[in-house]
């Protein structure tokens, strides 16, 4: 049997999820059948991607890149279906459930999107003096933060495009500049993750304040007061200010299935290779 670490055991039921953080206490435990993802449901489908909101709700990206809004209980509540060609649909953030962004990163386009789904406001990047944007996310004061590659730097801008502020220039802080594929702004942080060279954290006006060399994570979000991700062997948690890494392992079939995976609310979120969804709650 696989041991997991018991304080992840206590983090899944209340350190990701509540207001508390217990000390790390190095004792293992066996992993049993009470300690693994219960399966509560596929939806089946040819999805390409998927987010899931803070209020539970499920966005489902189709073959054709097509955006259909579920709620929590599955029920369907919007749906965006526009064909205007921009090019493949690179990311979609929900960190605001009230305000959804879109974006298109070979054409430099983000297009907002309010809670039914109207357009808001379509931005392009380009047209606002931002050449080449390879990662956006929203900021906590309802603007975007995006990375310029071109000035290697983390920009927040407003819906019109303007400037508001800035990161440091990475080339002039590092020897050798990350080049982030995640932009994630969340507790009074905000995070620039580049899976060779780790994790960057900067307040939220986009100053820098650390970075650490946590290499070859992928599916990272913001959770609790942390930071949350996946490795090859299972869930991962890191909250800003300690020295602790909390792991949770999973199923290598369920991670080896995995093309997307995300955490919400007790619930472990599996987007497999062949475009079905599987909801599984968290001991």
């Amino acid at each position: 049997m696989k041991k997991i670490i018991i304080y992840f055991f206590y983090s899944l039921s209340g350190i990701l999820f509540s207001e508390s953080c217990q000390p790390l206490i190095a004792q293992t435990i066996d992993s049993s059948n009470k300690n693994l993802p219960v399966f509560i449901h596929t939806l089946e489908g040819k999805f390409s991607d998927f987010e899931v909101d803070n209020l539970g709700n499920l966005f489902l990206v189709g073959a054709q890149q097509q955006i259909i809004k579920r709620s929590p209980t599955l029920d369907s509540l919007a749906v965006y279906n526009d064909k205007r060609k921009f090019g493949k649909l690179y990311s979609i953030d929900v960190s605001n459930p009230l305000k959804v962004l879109l974006f298109f990163r070979d054409y430099g386009i983000i297009i907002i999107l309010d809670r039914f789904f109207n357009v808001r406001t379509i931005l392009n990047l380009r047209t606002a003096g931002i050449q080449q944007v390879s990662a956006i996310t929203q900021s906590f004061d309802n603007n975007i933060w995006v990375y310029d590659e071109l000035d290697n730097m983390v920009k927040k801008v407003d819906e019109n495009g303007k400037v508001l502020t800035t990161s440091p220039d990475f080339r002039v802080i590092f020897d050798e500049p990350p080049q982030p594929q995640t932009l994630c702004d969340f507790n009074r942080f905000l995070y620039a993750y580049d899976s060779a060279k780790g994790l960057l954290v900067m307040d939220y006006y986009g100053a820098y304040k650390n970075k650490l060399s946590f290499t070859g994570w992928q599916n990272v979000q913001g959770i609790s007061k942390g930071i949350a991700a996946t490795d090859a062997n299972g869930l991962i948690y890191y909250e800003p200010g300690t020295l602790n890494i909390r792991n949770f392992n999973l199923p290598s079939s369920l991670l080896n299935s995995g093309q997307k995976i995300r955490v919400e609310s007790q619930k472990l979120y599996v987007l497999d290779k062949e475009g079905a969804l599987s909801i599984y709650r968290l001991p």
